[in-house]
């Protein structure tokens, strides 16, 4: 006899069809896959050939779903999604627990793995993995648990709270701040520069920013040095090979043990900043509220800088 779910498509085949639908390109599926572009393409023709129409128009660069492919993908989502968080729920329940932490790199370097000493004390029975990235990720796909991610908050997740505001200073190194006072913004533009690599569309601060915050033109540079990453450009400032903006609370600890100075008394802020990020469908984990919960008391246990 004929189970219920006898005529649905293969569930390889959806997987396959739901990747090409994300990223509208069979290449992109392809790679996230592991598989070739013309396999994914064979995945997709076997597909529009069961349902009887096409789900997908070709077009000279990558794919734009038709209304029934629309349709379709929706479905497909919504019941992997159930099935995802299902499984990982169960899996949770029978296993060690274990807490995905998904930060960006300067965060993690700076911030986060100097106090987590602190949090394995309070839950000694949970096992953090952390994974770090520069650039913004869908959490869902980066199985995160809980993130502690900067920007502007606009993401799809079942809990966003800000956790600290985007807060930032020029600092140096105080020998290098001996060699080259620094005494009003504009003198700022004379020193050697430490940035770092600017995306699109803009997620920090950039240092053209905090000159047109303290309405200073920044002017032509050739000399300042640029980095892919937060965590190099505080190693450069550290080492005294120039001014870095400094962000809070990654160079609060640095500030209070004099490894790095303020070179003004006023941070300029913006509407960013940290947040503590939980992705949707992880329901009621007491291990992340546990963790969330010791991250804002870890914020309250913040000082100000020296000025």
């Amino acid at each position: 006899m004929a189970g219920r779910f006898s005529r649905l498509p293969p569930l390889n085949t959806l997987l396959v069809f739901e990747a090409a639908g994300r990223h509208l390109n069979f290449s992109a599926a392809a790679a996230e896959l592991g598989m070739t572009q013309p396999a994914v393409s064979h995945q997709v023709n076997s597909l529009e050939t069961r349902l009887g129409l096409p789900l997908f128009r070709r077009l000279h660069r990558g794919v734009v779903l038709t209304p029934a492919g629309a349709q379709l993908l929706d479905a497909v989502s919504r019941g992997l999604t159930t099935i995802h968080d299902a499984s990982t729920a169960l899996r949770r329940r029978s296993g060690p627990k274990i807490l995905h932490v998904f930060t960006d790199y300067g965060f993690a370097a700076w911030w986060l793995i100097p106090r987590l000493g602190r949090w394995s004390e309070r839950a000694p029975e949970v096992e953090v993995q952390l994974v770090t990235a520069q650039r913004q990720v869908d959490l869902r796909q980066a199985e995160a648990d809980v993130a502690v991610w900067f920007g502007d908050g606009a993401w799809r997740a079942s809990r966003i709270v800000q956790w600290f505001p985007e807060t930032v200073y020029p600092v140096c190194s105080p020998q290098f701040a001996l060699r080259h006072p620094v005494r009003h913004a504009a003198a700022l533009r004379d020193q050697r520069l430490l940035h770092v690599a600017e995306v699109d569309p803009p997620l920090w601060m950039s240092w053209s920013d905090w000159f047109a915050g303290e309405g200073v033109p920044i002017g032509r540079r050739t000399h300042d040095l640029i980095f892919n990453n937060y965590q190099l450009v505080l190693q450069a400032a550290l080492l005294g090979q120039g001014v870095a903006l400094g962000w809070r609370p990654l160079i609060d600890d640095l500030v209070q043990n004099r490894q790095l100075v303020c070179l003004t008394r006023t941070p300029i802020c913006t509407g960013r900043g940290y947040y503590i990020v939980e992705p949707a469908g992880r329901g009621d984990d007491q291990v992340v509220a546990d963790f969330h919960r010791w991250l804002i008391e870890e914020r309250g246990s913040a000082t100000q800088l020296p000025a």
